[in-house]
């Protein structure tokens, strides 16, 4: 995520929460479909990223998200 996008709105809180999750449940899914260190061979080369890879980056992408949830609680 690009932080200078970023919207403070409590709505726009809980949106990238919400959003997060998905990805997360995304890349967990796939994951246990093809397995950790598979990845999407039609993807470009220089862009692969295994399902391992993939869920690290995602849940990075979540822990910020839940921080930024936590301001409104």
């Amino acid at each position: 995520m690009n932080k200078k996008y970023i919207r403070n709105t409590q709505k726009a809180k809980i949106g990238h929460f919400v959003e997060e999750c998905g990805e997360v449940l995304a890349a967990v899914g796939k994951t246990m479909r093809w397995s950790l260190d598979s990845y999407n061979p039609d993807a470009p080369i220089e862009k692969r990223e295994t399902n391992r890879q993939w869920i690290k980056r995602e849940l990075k992408d979540l822990k910020f998200a839940i921080e930024r949830l936590e301001t409104l609680l």
